[in-house]
């Protein structure tokens, strides 16, 4: 065997080999599967790890707009006519948020914290002044106490009412209106009533508070468990409604999501703001800073009546209490004050809600809530929490005040909570992605390698076969001309006596040969 067909045999033998090998690991995914594990181990929420610092002290920049619904006709409204509002806003406050007393629990597979968030006012992202621009909106502390004092105690209400000049609604500045004031009527109420405050505001106590201790899963023991609430304030259920299903306690608090995330399931994030758990479905591929990702969001079922979706039907307060799609009535959390949330706008809500008020116009492009998480670690890359606070506004039996109104969903304002991903943690995730890809896709590398052996392979047998052709016609050649010489030419001396030359030998005459 020459050396040139042992160099043919080798590279073919390679060739097969890396090809094989490239299949066998393309049809196991060997190292898919190792490289998932290896985020399944990392993505945890214990000191050391990937995520914990991040989860404790979000790095990402978040915002809070807070939009304002200014009433422009109160007397006609007042007098039954259909209410008109301006959109005012937005105001924009920096959110700080991180966890705070930490604790690791139950040898590491759970940990316990609280979200603290603080917020700082942004002039330069916000429409005004907040401390100057005032809003004309609902009276929030008389509706509130005209529902809770019924039946003989309005009496009293209706003369606490006159006595403190309270009317069904009030002009505020922007910075009351959020963080509080004092209110004359609770103050009145407060001296009495045990449990009430004398003042009030959308976001009263909420600067520099948190909602409540959670107890977190570590995703230790499974990594579809990363981030999942087990307790909040000591609980695993709620009790402000009537079924056990609407009770519940489940999915995250909205600030981590487990890895290998697919499209078709669903995410579920317990909002103590709703009182309640709520998820969110696929939506559609988008892609944040170069990094790719689902976007997830709530869809209509989830504010659905329970005629749309039988299993909302235990967020009715009572049975007779039941409001249509795209609202909920949440006063059982607000001891017993008529607060309906909804999307803003009364977005993906029955279009009854946005017609009764002059100057809605739900669009999807701004009311929207979603979710845009990289489907390989789990990471937030974009986020947009938009709610709209309302007003359960109706005739009340024993106030005469309330008369001429009929039931009407009357919004307050709406907030948008937005973060993007920055910049450096962006390119934390792109190099953890092109490590999952190199090493998952490290079987097409192989695949690759053995394409090129197959090429030279190729290549070498073309090579191989061109040359034996060529060496075979170089031999039919020789062939032919040596038997023709043979053949037709003899050699002899000129004469029948050689003669001896000195200088240049003898002389030698080429005749042709004749036939004997």
């Amino acid at each position: 065997m020459t050396r040139r067909s042992c160099a043919i045999y080798t590279v073919g033998a390679i060739c097969a080999f890396l090809l094989v090998t490239a299949i066998a690991l393309m049809v196991a995914q060997v190292f898919r599967n190792l490289m998932h594990k290896r985020l399944k181990k990392e993505i945890v929420l214990v000191e050391g790890s990937r995520v914990f610092e991040s989860w404790t002290n979000p790095p990402p920049p978040v915002f809070m707009e807070f939009f304002f619904f200014n009433v422009t006709n109160v007397k006609e409204f007042i007098q039954g006519a259909k209410p008109e509002v301006k959109q005012i806003g937005p105001y924009t406050y920096r959110e700080y948020r991180y966890k705070a007393n930490v604790t690791m629990l139950e040898n590491g597979t759970r940990v316990s914290a609280y979200n603290t968030k603080s917020f700082v006012f942004l002039r330069e992202k916000s429409v005004g002044d907040p401390t100057v621009d005032n809003i004309t909106t609902v009276n929030i502390p008389i509706w509130a106490a005209m529902n809770k004092a019924q039946g003989f105690r309005s009496f009293a209400m209706n003369m606490w009412i006159s006595s403190t000049k309270s009317d069904l609604f009030t002009t505020r500045t922007v910075h009351e209106l959020l963080w509080g004031y004092e209110d004359a009527l609770l103050e009145r109420i407060s001296k009495s009533s045990t449990g009430v405050e004398a003042s009030f505001g959308l976001m009263y106590k909420k600067n520099g508070t948190n909602n409540g201790e959670f107890v977190f899963h570590t995703g230790e023991q499974n990594y579809l468990d990363y981030g999942r609430i087990e307790t909040w304030k000591g609980e695993r259920k709620l009790s402000f409604w009537s079924t056990d299903e609407s009770n519940t306690i489940s999915g995250s608090d909205g600030s981590a999501f487990h890895p290998l995330l697919n499209k078709s399931e669903r995410l579920y994030i317990f909002t103590p703001d709703l009182c309640r758990t709520i998820y969110m479905e696929f939506d559609k591929d988008v892609e944040v800073k170069g990094i790719p990702a689902y976007r997830f969001t709530p869809p209509r079922s989830v504010l659905a009546s329970k005629q749309e979706n039988p299993d909302n039907a235990g967020f009715c307060v009572t049975p007779k209490e039941c409001l249509g799609t795209g609202v909920l009535k949440v006063s059982p959390c607000r001891n017993g004050a008529p607060v309906v949330a909804s999307f803003p706008h009364f977005y993906l809500g029955e279009d009854k809600y946005a017609a009764a008020i002059g100057g809605m116009s739900p669009q999807k492009s701004h009311h929207q809530t979603f979710l845009d998480l990289n489907p390989t670690t789990g990471v937030i890359v974009r986020a947009n929490k938009r709610a709209q606070v309302n007003i359960l506004m109706k005739k009340i039996v024993g106030y005469p005040n309330t008369r001429n109104f009929n039931e009407t969903i009357f919004p307050v304002m709406f907030l948008n909570e937005s973060v993007v991903i920055d910049d450096a943690s962006a390119a934390r995730v792109h190099k953890l992605l092109m490590i999952v890809n190199v090493v998952s896709n490290f079987p097409l590398i192989i695949m690759g390698l053995g394409g090129i052996m197959l090429i030279v392979f190729i290549i070498l047998l073309i090579r191989a076969h061109q040359q034996k052709k060529k060496v075979k016609h170089i031999v039919f050649t020789k062939a032919v001309y040596a038997t023709s010489t043979e053949d037709d030419t003899s050699y002899s001396p000129v004469n029948t006596k050689e003669k001896d030359d000195g200088q240049n030998g003898n002389y030698i005459g080429m005749t042709a040969k004749t036939e004997q």
